[in-house]
C-alpha cells in the first residue's frame, strides 16, 4: 500500500490535525509494515499560489510566443510531480484544519494544482478506488446552530474537491475522534 501523508497546519507539532494524522499513519504502517509512506508538509514547504501564467501552463493554454521562465517551468514540473504522488497513492491522509472558515491556503494551493491538472487528463477513473482520510479540526464551531453550520464548511469544500478528482471513498475524522477505538478506515485498509 502507498500512503501519501499531507499536513497543512502552520502550528507545528502542537496542531491537533498533525497529531491525528501522525496517529492514523502510525496505525496504518503498524497494520501494514510493507506500506510505502510519502510525507508532504505544506506548511514547512509551501507551494506558490497558482498564478495566471502557471494556470495557463497547467491547462495547456500557454501562448508559445511568450518565453517560458525557468521559475515557471520548475513550477509546472513540480505540479506534475504532485499529481503523480497523488495518483501513486492508494491512501491519502490529509490534515485539514479550519483556518479563518476555510482550509489553510497551503492546502488550497496543493488542491488547485491537482484540480487543474486532473481537469485536463482522463485520470479520474484511476482515483475511484483511492481512499482519502480527511482529518479536520475546528475547535471554535462544534454545535449545530444555523450560524455555526455556516462557518464550519471546510469539510464540504474538501469533499467536493476530492469528488471532483474522482475519489468516492472519503472518510472524515474530526479532532474529537477517539483514535484508540476501532475506526472504519482500519477495516478498509
Amino acid at each position: 500500500m502507498n500512503i501519501l501523508h499531507i499536513d497543512s497546519c502552520a502550528l507545528g507539532d502542537s496542531s491537533a490535525s498533525r497529531q491525528y494524522t501522525a496517529a492514523i499513519v502510525s496505525q496504518l504502517t503498524i497494520a501494514d509494515p510493507q506500506a510505502n509512506l510519502l510525507y508532504r508538509d505544506l506548511a514547512a514547504a509551501p507551494l506558490s499560489h497558482a498564478s495566471g501564467p502557471l494556470l495557463q501552463v497547467l491547462s495547456e493554454r500557454w501562448d508559445a510566443s511568450i518565453p517560458m521562465s525557468t521559475e515557471l517551468s520548475a513550477e509546472a514540473l513540480q505540479s506534475a510531480s504532485l499529481l503523480q504522488e497523488f495518483h501513486d497513492a492508494d491512501l491519502v491522509v490529509i490534515g485539514a484544519p479550519m483556518h479563518n472558515y476555510s482550509v489553510p491556503s497551503t492546502l488550497k494551493a496543493w488542491l488547485d494544482r491537482l484540480l487543474e491538472l486532473t481537469a485536463l487528463k482522463a485520470c479520474k477513473e484511476d482515483n475511484a478506488n483511492k481512499r482519502v482520510i480527511l482529518v479536520t479540526s475546528s475547535c471554535t464551531f462544534v454545535g449545530n446552530t444555523p450560524m455555526e453550520s455556516l462557518m464550519d464548511h471546510h469539510e464540504t469544500l474538501l469533499k467536493a474537491a476530492f469528488t471532483s478528482l474522482g475519489v468516492t471513498r472519503q472518510h472524515v475524522l474530526r479532532n474529537n475522534t477517539d483514535l484508540s477505538q476501532p475506526l472504519e478506515f482500519k477495516a478498509a485498509a
